[in-house]
């Protein structure tokens, strides 16, 4: 992981003050282009921990799909993220979907959140979560963590 940018930073701190667990992500040019990225160890604790995806009951060459959210100020668009186990080495794999390429340029990290089974992610190198958060407009995002913090 590369070193995190100021709303980087601070869109982290607004998320542990406030009880929000997550795991993140960085968009490499390699996983754009790829539209796949390694479930690391800690992707892969947080979904099972989060009761979203347990890769150690997921058969080899198996895929599934996950209901998930994709958060921006404008919109809450519900996309599918695939999550599979490579056939012969058993590697543990993901993809949100092609709708994040719009609002994705390499080396921008991801946040992944999850409720009720389902994945909340938003590009917290892009987005202000605190503004959202704070700002007295509704918003997606001031929803969602509206309802995590309660």
């Amino acid at each position: 992981m590369r070193e995190l940018k100021e709303i980087e930073i601070q869109n982290e701190s607004f998320l542990k003050e406030h009880g929000v667990r997550f795991a993140k992500i960085l968009m490499t040019e390699n996983i754009i282009s790829h539209h796949i990225f390694d479930a690391s160890h800690s992707i892969a604790r947080f979904l099972k921990e989060e009761q979203v995806h347990d890769f150690d009951s997921q058969k080899n060459g198996e895929k599934t799909y996950i209901t998930t959210h994709l958060l921006t100020f404008k919109e809450d668009q519900i996309i599918k993220t695939s999550v599979y186990k490579a056939a012969k080495r058993g590697d543990k794999r993901m993809w949100f979907g092609a709708e994040i390429l719009s609002i994705t340029k390499p080396n921008d990290i991801y946040i992944i959140m999850a409720r009720g089974g389902e994945l909340f992610i938003l590009n917290m190198t892009r987005i202000d979560i605190t503004l959202c958060f704070e700002t007295s407009l509704d918003n997606p995002i001031k929803q969602f963590l509206k309802n995590l913090t309660v």
